[in-house]
């Protein structure tokens, strides 16, 4: 095999050397069928409904987090030359971390918001008699099995390669940080995050904030990071090494986060993306509703991906495989070819864009939260039979740091910077920080409407709401 090469919008040309064992392998694993599914699956869903150019894949961030992963894989070798880090290199642990940030993503499922919060609705519904919160599996976990799985394909040439699959899964998989090589896979300043913030930045247009990310890799410094989580009291430390910034490239650190939530506000949260991925989910709960109601879905056969796959214990590692976004889709043409009732509606909608109406309740009342409260009362009273159905409330909380529940509770995923004596302060704690309130939250709480005249109602409630 000869050395090969990918040309990427972001990190401009991609080699896969050939005197590197390691990329070879992982040109190999792009020829994977469980990798190749990425190229069917969108990283963005459904934002090109409001971003036209947001058509991006997963297998596209793939090779992109791969070749942030071989720099960050250098950094911590440098670290170590320079004796800021005690120990020897780890080569073959470096190799899982490479692999495994190529691997990262194999498991995600098509539209992924909207798909895992339909699947956490419908597994809600199912065990509605058993107490404690619902458990699904998330994209990791089948990222996981994918790479363990002994028919597929990835498996054989990472042994190929002198890599044990089981490892490479287990980074993936675990949520908690092992050593500075998991760091380069899941941290505050991992592969992953270094090539999503650049690429869907670049593809949506979005200017706001900037990511200096030559001087960010040139400063980045490894560390033993206190990950103990921010509301444990009076616990021992957890101290785990993990990448952080030198002091000097604080600035640009501040940038970095920021370009991230604003990719959060004007992207990812953008009103109408989050109204088309309702309705996405409302068609996957209403799918599965029909195969337990009905036995069946009209217009789609009884072998179709997703008929299978929201079957009661439809949720294997082989019905999870078949799907992607053109399964996706293609559904949504039957249905509005040869469905009916809600699901007929839905699909038409979705495929000629007629998307839902939205009232934004921090709009509605901003700087009221009282008001905000009382509003969103008198609408889900008032629109409680139709919740769910025609109706939908969506809500999230945002910090600097991302989601509420994604990382902004992960002490790993904190923004660390190196002072001078190398003391470690939480980017946000710096004296001289021009970012505060890392922890302060942002609710985004909206309600979409089919009907133009349930939508009308809610502006009467609105307007007469004191």
């Amino acid at each position: 095999m000869t050395t090969q090469r990918v040309r990427d919008p972001i990190h401009d040309i991609i080699v896969f050397d050939d005197r590197d064992p390691v990329d070879m392998a992982a040109w190999r694993l792009l020829d994977t069928p469980e990798v190749q599914r990425l190229r069917r699956v969108k990283q963005l869903g459904v934002s090109e409904f409001v971003y036209p150019s947001a058509s991006h894949t997963r297998f596209a961030h793939s090779i992109g987090v791969y070749h942030n992963a071989r720099r960050l894989v250098g950094l911590i070798q440098r670290e170590i030359e320079l004796e800021r880090v005690e120990g020897e290199f780890d080569a073959p642990r470096a190799k899982v971390a490479k692999f495994a940030a190529l691997l990262h993503d194999v498991g995600h499922g098509p539209f992924s918001h909207a798909f895992e919060e339909a699947r956490k609705a419908i597994a809600k519904e199912r065990d509605a008699g058993e107490s404690g919160a619902v458990k699904i599996h998330k994209h990791e976990h089948f990222s996981a099995e994918m790479i363990k799985n002994p028919a597929g394909t990835i498996g054989a040439i990472l042994t190929d390669g002198g890599v044990d699959p089981s490892h490479v899964a287990d980074l993936i998989d675990s949520e908690t940080p092992k050593d500075m090589y998991h760091a380069v896979v899941s941290s505050s300043f991992d592969a992953d995050r270094l090539d999503y913030l650049m690429r869907d930045r670049y593809i949506t247009g979005i200017r706001i904030g900037g990511i200096d990310l030559e001087w960010l890799m040139d400063n980045v410094r490894v560390a033993a990071i206190d990950f103990s989580p921010p509301d444990s009291e009076g616990g021992e430390p957890i101290y785990q090494h993990s990448f952080c910034l030198a002091y000097k490239a604080r600035e640009a650190a501040e940038d970095f986060l920021l370009a991230r939530y604003r990719l959060y506000t004007n992207v990812y949260f953008h009103k109408t993306t989050r109204g088309f991925e309702q309705l996405i989910s409302c068609i996957f709960r209403f799918i599965a509703e029909r195969v337990v109601t009905d036995g069946r879905v009209a217009g789609l056969t009884e072998d179709h991906p997703l008929v299978r796959f929201f079957s009661p214990d439809g949720e294997t590692l082989e019905n999870y495989s078949a799907l992607d976004d053109t399964v996706v889709w293609g559904a949504l043409h039957a249905l509005a070819r040869g469905g009916d009732g809600e699901l007929k509606t839905i699909a038409s909608r979705i495929l000629s864009r007629a998307k839902p109406l939205c009232i934004d309740v921090q709009h509605a009342f901003p700087d009221a939260p009282e008001r905000q409260r009382r509003l969103k009362h008198r609408l889900n009273d008032r629109f409680k039979g139709k919740l769910n159905r025609s109706v939908f409330l969506d809500t999230a909380k945002l910090t600097l740091y991302g989601e509420i529940g994604a990382d902004d509770k992960k002490a790993q995923k904190r923004l660390m910077i190196q002072l001078a004596d190398r003391e470690l302060k939480e980017i946000t704690d710096c004296p001289d920080a021009t970012i505060t309130g890392s922890t302060k939250e942002r609710p985004f709480e909206r309600y979409y409407f089919l009907d133009a005249a349930d939508r009308t109602v809610a502006q009467e409630i609105i307007d007469a709401l004191p």
